[in-house]
């Protein structure tokens, strides 16, 4: 995934979030639990690529809890 304007957040389960700007590039493995978005107070544009593989796909799970998404700094 590659952020190419705005600001963003990227996440994998119990790892701590990591500040997305224009240029930051995130690799995520398959079968990774992690979200990713806008910040709060900004807009989030980003190329994402996809490379098929056996067992790794895209599913989308559940939103992240607005109290959460609203704490991050």
């Amino acid at each position: 995934m590659l952020c190419t304007a705005g600001e963003g957040w990227y996440q994998e389960e119990g790892k701590d979030p990591v500040s997305l700007v224009p240029g930051t590039v995130i690799t995520i493995q398959p079968n990774v639990k992690h979200w990713h978005g806008a910040k709060k107070d900004s807009w989030f544009a980003h190329i994402a690529v996809e490379i098929p593989g056996e067992d790794a796909e895209a599913e989308w799970l559940e939103k992240v809890e607005d109290e959460y998404y609203n704490s991050l700094e």
